[in-house]
């Protein structure tokens, strides 16, 4: 990652001074997600859900429905529209073993056809995984270089955060919220300040913000909180240190996150091996705690939330290990995986996903797999990766539907 941040930044560093914000690309895209709303404000109301049906049945019945249908179920009526969007239809999908488990990807795209890629700048797009089905699909293209993503925690609610600007490659502080059962985007406020490489989390309704370096490649203690309801963002109180490239995971417990590694500005690359905690509540309000020493083989390790409980993911023998005051040993790390590129928990933590870099690509077909283990230790299985979602994954998020 380093290297591939340094690659870049050498380009950043020789451009001119330019505009912050997308191109005509995603003026279109504006557009398009415009016309997505409009349509999903319409419909015809109907006082039963399913005429004939009490609505606790026709309730189950709709609750069956595969999640790539609810956009256009939500078009029928406003009686639909409002189930579909309710708290209760997600718990009737859970109750039937009907929700789905979809993992977004902040992706390298492919270079576009007749092209090799070679000496142009990276395109990134944010991909949709549905582990469940198997289906793999385009979410949002292009989506700024290195931007974040994460799940807020409610069961619906996925943020894609700050990045770079594909044409200019200045960073940016938009943010995009996707409401992942109704399929609709929105614009959220922006970022209270533009910075590179941070670390970014969710849970209970939010997304965390935190560290990274700032225009002239300071690294940063500073930390942000953006409540999705209420589209605000609030400051933090500023880490113990400095973390550049820092990875943020849900704390165990819930209500607030773990901010791991990253490096000073003096030291440009060495990865700490230390962590601390942000949690509200107490006699001084919020603060964060440290974790002393947490992160084995830093920049080696990928962390997840798994189980309620952080999780750290590796290569080889011993490579997924479970945190608890100490490392505690669950499995070995997935078949044929070089090295974790990204990890993320899924189902509501039950198991955990990996995308990794293959020991050997030109055997494999390809540089990367996937893989999902469930919480218990169970054996991994292959998530398939179908062409043209092969890029190398900044980010990931998970949301059960």
């Amino acid at each position: 990652m380093g290297a591939i941040k340094q690659e870049v930044e050498d380009v950043y560093a020789s451009t001119e001074r330019a505009r912050y914000g997308y191109s005509s690309n995603d003026k279109q895209q504006e557009r398009a997600m415009a016309m997505g709303a409009e349509e999903d404000g319409g419909g015809l109301d109907v006082g039963e859900l399913i005429p004939g049906l009490p609505d606790d049945v026709a309730m189950e019945c709709l609750a069956r429905v595969p999640s790539r249908s609810h956009r256009c179920m939500r078009r029928v009526c406003r009686g639909w529209r409002g189930a579909v969007g309710s708290a209760e239809f997600s718990r009737r999908r859970r109750a039937a073993g009907a929700a789905e488990d979809i993992v977004f990807l902040v992706q390298a795209a492919p270079p576009a056809a007749g092209g090799d890629g070679k000496g142009s700048t990276p395109e990134c797009a944010l991909a949709a995984a549905n582990l469940t089905t198997g289906e793999w699909r385009r979410v949002m293209g292009p989506v700024p270089l290195f931007a974040q993503c994460a799940a807020a925690g409610d069961g619906r609610h996925v943020a894609v955060v700050g990045g770079w600007d594909p044409d200019t490659l200045r960073p940016t502080t938009d943010v995009r919220v996707l409401d992942v059962p109704a399929g609709t985007w929105r614009r959220g406020r922006p970022m209270p300040d533009t910075r590179s490489f941070f670390g970014c989390s969710g849970g209970r309704g939010c997304v965390y913000v935190a560290g990274g370096h700032d225009a002239a490649k300071n690294a940063l203690r500073s930390a942000f909180k953006y409540a999705v309801a209420a589209d605000a963002w609030r400051a933090l109180p500023d880490m113990a240190e400095e973390r550049d490239e820092p990875q943020l995971v849900a704390a165990p417990g819930g209500g607030g996150v773990i901010a791991a590694s990253g490096y000073p500005t003096v030291a440009q690359g060495a990865f700490k091996k230390t962590a601390e905690r942000y949690a509200a509540g107490g006699t001084g309000g919020a603060a964060w705690m440290d974790e002393g020493d947490m992160v084995p083989d830093a920049a080696e390790t990928c962390l997840a939330s798994v189980r309620g409980n952080v999780w750290a993911v590796g290569a080889g023998k011993g490579g997924v290990r479970e945190w608890d005051g100490a490392w505690r040993e669950v499995a070995d790390g997935p078949p044929g995986v070089e090295k974790c590129v990204k990890a993320v928990g899924v189902g509501d933590g039950a198991a955990v996903f990996v995308f990794g870099a293959v020991a050997d690509g030109a055997a494999e077909g390809s540089k990367y797999s996937a893989w999902v283990m469930e919480a218990g230790g169970g054996p991994w299985k292959r998530v398939p990766v179908p062409s043209g979602f092969g890029g190398f994954v900044y980010s990931a998020a998970a949301v059960l539907i």
